[in-house]
């Protein structure tokens, strides 16, 4: 029998319950301390981490700047945009989140996977877009199930609009989502953060693009107070930070010409075919160098790339023939045609040949192993230089050429405009040729028999057709020089915010008076004395139009074709025949307005450009934009910074 009073035993007894009260006494103590550390020593330290846990930083993305024309139209602004918003750390399944909304809203496997593809790319704790420009319907029932949708945020947003579409679609450009390249050429966090906001875009083509830092603003901030799932229960207006909308762009462009001569441009001419139109027109200012319209025909609705473009919308515009994504007003590459010849007539009077010199054109003539031809067969008889520009003959201009130098044709030509680039803020403009000597000997490099020049080449360039290629802008530029005798430059943003930017300096030409003057009287003929526009003239004397036609040739047809019954023009496939090209200014007596078009494969100056650029004109004519009082781009702004403080 086991004693209960063995002094052994009660000594470990008696040692156990000292050491495992004192491990309990240091529990307590450490316990003590360690909640002494949390209430009192560190209590600064967890306060700041709990209202760090309770508040959340939000950036507030800015309102983009208006683009508005020069009496205050909209050309491209702001619109509300319902959208849903994921927010991945609150939804613990997001494939089932994503299956949940797709029974209300679409998501198909495409648009899943770019969604997992931002979460990675963004990380969870960033808002990424599921779906935009919902409609109400949607969008309410997407609100009356969110206690379902764990993660899902109903937003409304703003998002890009082109009140005129395809209208105004190569001047404005569109914006488009952001990309890693954006991202990486940022600045600063605090752009790349705005940037990684759902549903932020940027300038991709146009003046979208070129004036994206002035157009995108600068971004606010604020404190909302979030629970314990992260739904946001409380906007702390006590230190918040507004964002400031882009600064508006104001441009020389009248939105009422521009639509108007979208139109023009889109109807088949007089007696042409009921076809699709493929064209360009430009007028301008002569005295300030304002763009008043600055059209390419069929043209892309940038709202369809703002919303994300449909795959077969986007093939369609890439593969038509009409090429509705070219900006053929300033990246189209034309040759100049018989346009050219006012550049030729200047150039043979600096080189001697008078006016008043006369050639006798029986249809064609003879240098060195072929026949040039005119483009009337029976001849034009007797011509002198305005008579030359009237009926526009071949032959007389070639009789220029056999002796004319064709660095001075080039000179001459470069200073109408020919050959060069204008600063727009509009991407892909295009210089196209000049053909010279020095061109010659750079375009055959490393083909030494063909870099000399032979002046029966000559007779080729000087009536614009040959290596000859140009844009409509500087077609237009050409007019309004002859017309003014002065370099006037294009321009297209008449102010950034209340900036207002002055008019391009426009120095004399340094061309004889006395040779623009008789150019000029040949334009007049050519219009208003039954030349070769003369269905073209404008019925009110007081807006005398000056024009020349042209034709710019892109096949030849061969004696195999002429064979065959190939004779004319209309005999061809639609993509082999001549573009057709008018420019004109107005008035003839006191020039404002210069006007270029061209006509895709429309055969003829005379009856494809010329009575389009006649009813371009004559809108222009009746608004006289220069006598209209333009929108102050100081208001527009005050406008904006009282309707934010509002």
């Amino acid at each position: 029998m086991m004693n209960n009073h063995d002094p052994e035993r009660q000594e470990v007894v008696s040692r156990r319950t000292v050491l495992f009260g004192g491990g309990v006494s240091l529990g307590v103590v450490a316990i003590a301390g360690r909640l002494y550390q949390l209430q009192i020593a560190d209590h600064d330290k967890y306060r700041t981490l709990a209202q760090e846990n309770q508040f959340n930083r939000r950036v507030l993305t800015p309102l983009r700047g208006d683009i508005v024309d020069r009496f205050g139209n909209v050309l491209a602004s702001n619109r509300k945009n319902f959208r849903i918003l994921l927010l991945p750390e609150q939804s613990q399944n997001v494939n089932e989140t994503l299956d949940h909304v797709s029974a209300i809203v679409p998501v198909p496997s495409e648009l899943r996977n770019r969604i997992f593809r931002e979460i990675r790319r963004r990380g969870a704790f960033t808002p990424i877009e599921i779906e935009n420009n919902l409609d109400w319907e949607a969008f309410s029932r997407i609100n009356y199930e969110l206690p379902y949708l764990a993660g899902v945020l109903p937003d409304v947003g703003d998002t890009r609009d082109y009140p005129l579409g395809p209208a105004t679609s190569f001047v404005i450009g569109y914006v488009g989502a952001i990309t890693d390249a954006d991202l990486a050429a940022q600045e600063s966090d605090e752009d790349r953060n705005l940037l990684r906001q759902p549903g932020f875009k940027v300038g991709r083509e146009g003046l979208e693009r070129t004036y994206e830092k002035e157009l995108r603003g600068k971004a606010g901030k604020m404190n909302v107070v979030i629970n314990a799932h992260g739904r946001v229960i409380e906007e702390v207006k006590e230190g918040a930070v507004p964002p400031v909308q882009g600064k508006p762009l104001t441009l020389t462009i009248d939105a009422e010409l521009q639509t108007h001569a979208m139109e023009v441009l889109a109807t088949p001419a007089e007696r042409q075919p009921e076809e699709p139109q493929s064209a360009a027109a430009v007028v301008m200012d002569v005295v300030t160098g304002d763009i008043l319209v600055l059209a390419s025909t069929p043209a892309f609705n940038p709202n369809d790339f703002n919303v994300g473009i449909d795959p077969d919308l986007w093939r369609e515009l890439n593969e038509s023939p009409y090429k509705p994504l070219l900006n053929k007003a300033l990246s189209g590459e034309y040759a100049p045609g018989s346009t050219l010849k006012m550049i030729a007539a200047i150039a043979g009077q600096e080189a001697g040949f008078k006016p008043t010199q006369t050639v006798r054109c029986n249809g064609k003539v003879w240098y060195g192993n072929r026949f040039f031809h005119c483009w009337k067969r029976g001849g034009h008889g007797v011509r002198d230089m305005k008579g030359a520009i009237k009926d526009s003959c071949n032959v007389y201009f070639y009789e220029i050429a056999k002796t004319l130098d064709i660095d001075l044709l080039a000179d001459t030509a470069k200073k109408f405009g020919l050959g060069e680039t204008y600063e727009l803020g509009i991407t892909g403009q295009k210089a196209g040729v000049v053909p010279s000597r020095d061109w010659k000997r750079q375009h055959y490099a490393g083909q030494p028999e063909n870099q000399p020049w032979f002046q029966g080449e000559t007779l080729s360039a000087i009536i614009g057709q040959g290596a000859w290629t140009s844009t409509p802008l500087q077609l237009c530029v050409m007019a309004a020089r002859i017309a003014t005798g002065r370099a006037v430059r294009p321009r297209l943003v008449r102010a950034v915010g209340d900036l207002i930017l002055p008019a391009p300096n426009a120095p004399d030409i340094n061309v004889n008076p006395a040779h623009l003057q008789v150019v000029r009287a040949g334009m007049n003929a050519v219009t208003n004395e039954y030349g070769t526009a003369a269905r073209s003239r404008l019925e009110d004397p007081e807006w005398a139009l000056a024009g020349k036609t042209g034709s710019s040739q892109v096949f030849r047809i061969t004696a195999e074709e002429r064979a065959r019954g190939l004779t004319k023009q209309e005999d061809l496939p639609w993509a082999r025949r001549d573009h057709a090209l008018f420019v004109s200014y107005m008035p003839y007596e006191n020039p404002r307005y210069a006007c270029a078009v061209l006509v895709e494969h429309g055969i003829g100056g005379s009856r494809a450009a010329g009575p389009k650029a006649r009813d371009i004109m004559r809108k222009v004519a009746e608004r006289n934009p220069a006598a209209r009082q333009t929108v102050d781009p100081r208001e527009l702004v005050r406008a904006a910074a009282a309707s934010r403080e509002a």
